[in-house]
């Protein structure tokens, strides 16, 4: 085997080229002292019946998990009582009302009605970005024509993109007026009636953040003055994060119904999130399709009209495969036929996603392709953004991460994936994500995208162990080489679970010299 030495003093780590070959450096072992350490920490820092749900779905799920790695590493039952700890702060906090979680900022629409001169509502405003529209700060003012009105509308973060700060001088609300404010504001790529023109009087530009709507059905009046306020941004049940907020839980569950053993002290908590789980996904469903092929099926993000960006649309596929595996879990607790339906029509679009690269991984886009391939007004999908170009970039490393997890997870249940798949997803990290760098990954799932900004997000990769065992190695060289073990945050806990988990698995707590 070919060495070659990596400058990484004072910690110890194997990393591997995208090939067979093999570099000597000094190797990271990985202990339970050290995740107990973290686990410490972060439970000092949880304050869970205040969390936003993005703690829950992008924190404490991958320590979730964790718990279990460590379980299955190291058969300490302690782990799994901690578990349950978390998970059953985590469900306290779901609304009885929805069964789900809500988002509010950044990720909503905002939106602000603004009043007559009477105070009645005159016109709606709505900030429709993908994000920060809680930012949108409108100001009124009068015109200088008698009953004309000044809209001036700014975004502190949007402006860094694009022209977010704009001024419509001498607005009117008569829609006869070439001045008439929908007409002048609005651009009509994000207004959903067809046939909607600008005026030809309007020689600003259109507005990047706003749509406005004229709630006076006919009424004369003026708009009343208004200081710099901002719009308010809606708080909405949010399904996409059913997928990873429960994927630990349901997972437990599937560990507890398998081992006797288990099934006195964890069972109740068991049937407790699959029953939670159930609950979640009965309220989605109202937004699953099927199609676009006969055996194949996905789920909207949201539906038609809520407050999201991209409302109407298909989930992304790092949803849909969270989702997935979780719908697996309550096929394999519960019996749920439907759950194994969605599952297995999920995977089916998933895998037929997935495009052979020459390097023999796989490449895969974030969205399913028909969504990829944006969606014209015509087709009235959405309100929020009604038209929207292609948008076909390969997913990104820790997206794509869920992808990957939902295929294992179907393989080892003998649905849609084979073993041959998950040696191409292998491919796909060990010849397209790993650079031969073990600062970093690539960005993409295609090796494509510069380095990855937070390559973290290769621990979750690691259940490929299972056909690949080198990128635990892989892995394992970018830990050493970026010093994470000494840093504390919910996926950087969870990740080191995984490693420590397979270290042991592997028995590689020092590394094959052949």
């Amino acid at each position: 085997m070919l060495v070659a030495r990596l400058p990484l003093a004072g910690l110890t780590v194997l990393a591997l080229t995208a090939g067979a070959r093999c570099q000597e450096a000094p190797v990271l072992v990985l202990t339970r002292e050290r995740f107990d350490a973290m686990d410490r920490v972060l439970d000092g820092q949880r304050d869970l019946a205040h969390a936003k749900a993005d703690a829950y779905a992008w924190g404490e799920s991958y320590m979730l998990r964790g718990y279990l790695e460590m379980y299955l590493a190291t058969g300490d039952a302690d782990y799994l009582r901690r578990l349950v700890r978390v998970a059953d702060q985590i469900l306290a906090t779901r609304e009885a009302r929805t069964a789900v979680w809500s988002v509010g900022d950044p990720y909503t629409v905002a939106r602000l009605t603004l009043k007559d001169a009477e105070g009645r509502d005159a016109l709606l405003l709505r900030s429709i970005r993908y994000a920060y529209n809680g930012q949108t700060v409108v100001e009124v003012q009068p015109g200088t024509a008698p009953g004309t009105f000044t809209l001036s509308t700014r975004n502190a973060f949007w402006q860094e993109h694009g022209p977010a700060a704009a001024t419509f001088a001498d607005l009117s609300l008569d829609p006869a007026s070439p001045r008439y404010f929908e007409a002048v504001i609005n651009d009509p790529r994000y207004v959903p009636e067809e046939g909607f023109e600008r005026s030809p009087a309007a020689t600003e530009g259109a507005s990047f953040l706003l749509v406005a709507r004229d709630l006076r059905r006919g009424a004369q009046r003026t708009v009343a003055p208004l200081p710099p306020t901002n719009l308010v941004a809606d708080a909405i049940p949010y399904y996409g994060y059913i997928g990873p907020i429960y994927s630990g839980m349901t997972r437990f569950a599937c560990l507890v119904r398998g081992r006797p053993e288990l099934q006195r002290e964890f069972g109740g908590a068991a049937r407790r999130y699959v029953r939670a789980a159930r609950e979640s996904l009965d309220a989605w469903e109202s937004c699953w399709r099927d199609g676009p092929a006969d055996d194949e099926g996905y789920y909207l993000l949201q539906p038609k009209g809520a407050g999201m960006w991209c409302d109407g649309i298909a989930a992304p596929f790092n949803y849909l495969g969270s989702a997935g595996m979780v719908l697996l879990d309550v096929w394999e607790c519960a019996g749920d036929e439907r759950a194994l339906d969605h599952a297995t029509r999920i995977a089916r679009l998933f895998r037929r996603a997935c495009a052979l690269t020459p390097q023999g991984g796989y490449s895969f886009c974030y969205w399913p392709p028909f969504a990829a391939d944006g969606w014209a007004k015509s087709e009235r999908l959405s309100v929020n953004t009604p038209e929207y170009g292609r948008s076909d970039a390969p997913d990104d490393l820790s997206h794509g991460a869920w992808e990957v997890e939902f295929a294992v997870a179907c393989e080892e249940r003998g649905i849609v994936f084979g073993r041959h798949d998950l040696r191409r997803f292998a491919k796909t990290f060990t010849r397209q994500l790993w650079t031969g760098d073990p600062q970093a990954l690539a960005s993409r799932v295609d090796g494509t995208g510069g380095l990855a900004q937070d390559s973290m997000g290769g621990g979750r990769w690691l259940d490929l162990c299972a056909v690949e065992p080198r990128i635990f190695e892989l892995n394992r060289a970018l830990w050493a080489a970026n010093g994470w073990e000494s840093g504390v945050y919910g996926q950087l806990a969870g990740c080191y679970a995984r490693l420590f988990r397979w270290q042991e698995e592997l028995g590689q707590r020092r590394p094959a010299t052949d």
